[in-house]
């Protein structure tokens, strides 16, 4: 029953907006190419999805996103276990990471398309850039959280430090990693549309920036819509990959 609760709850909230949205749009006679109706927009965009346009699009993001986010997942594991037992790379990689991080993504974009070119080379490292940051920290933090004890026991009983990662780390930090790939998945959405809206050829970032040039709101809102569906799959496949492996917890 609460299980149901949880789907139909925000269902039902979706149907009340779905619906003061066509109320409003009829009562205000709002001009189409401002707002369009749900159900007009809804015509538009089983088109554009049956035209063929909408999915290669998408297909092109979604392959950005993928790449992006599997070698930013491995890039964050190596350098967050590095750096936190190396202190001397700590210090000299962690200000450059920073760096890297504060700095606003639409200001780096330009940099990303200028050196891997409009391809979807640019994105996946954009995408990379944005992922392994909170991968690393989490990873960072957890290793640096566990209890010296269970070190100290593991010492005392003989084991290897191969050992006292496979049996203490990994379990202890796996956790954190997988909250970390949650936090980095809707990122890496964001990283591959800011670097398709600076230059690209295709994907759902270049239809926004299309939509805006052409004043077309209905490509907008499909790539919107497509976005966050996209985005929204992407974290409820993490969360069932983390209930799936850390169900012994």
């Amino acid at each position: 029953m609460n299980s149901a609760k949880k789907f139909l709850y925000p269902f039902a909230l979706f149907i009340v907006i779905l619906l003061v949205w066509q109320g409003l749009v009829t009562l205000l006679s709002v001009p189409s190419y401002l707002m369009p109706s749900p159900i007009g927009l809804a015509q538009y965009f089983v088109d554009y999805l049956c035209s063929g346009d909408l999915l290669f699009n998408t297909w092109t993001t979604i392959k950005e996103v993928v790449i992006g986010t599997y070698w930013g997942i491995i890039l964050g594991i190596v350098l967050g276990y590095v750096i936190s037992k190396v202190y001397v790379i700590e210090r000299l990689l962690m200000p450059l990471i920073l760096i890297l991080q504060i700095a606003p993504k639409i200001s780096l974009a330009p940099l990303f398309v200028l050196w891997f070119g409009l391809g979807i080379g640019s994105k996946v490292a954009l995408v990379i850039l944005v992922v392994s940051f909170p991968v690393m920290i989490t990873e960072n933090t957890a290793l640096r959280g566990i209890d010296a004890n269970y070190r100290d026991l593991l010492t005392v009983l003989g084991a290897s430090k191969w050992q006292q990662f496979v049996k203490l780390e990994i379990p202890l930090v796996f956790a954190s990693i997988m909250t970390g790939v949650k936090v980095s998945l809707t990122q890496a959405m964001t990283g591959a549309v800011i670097g398709e809206m600076i230059g690209a050829k295709s994907g759902l970032g270049y239809l926004l920036t299309y939509g805006n040039e052409m004043y077309d709101i209905n490509v907008i809102l499909c790539s919107v819509i497509t976005l966050s569906l996209i985005g929204l799959l992407l974290y409820s496949l993490s969360e069932v990959i983390e209930k799936k492996v850390l169900n012994w917890m």
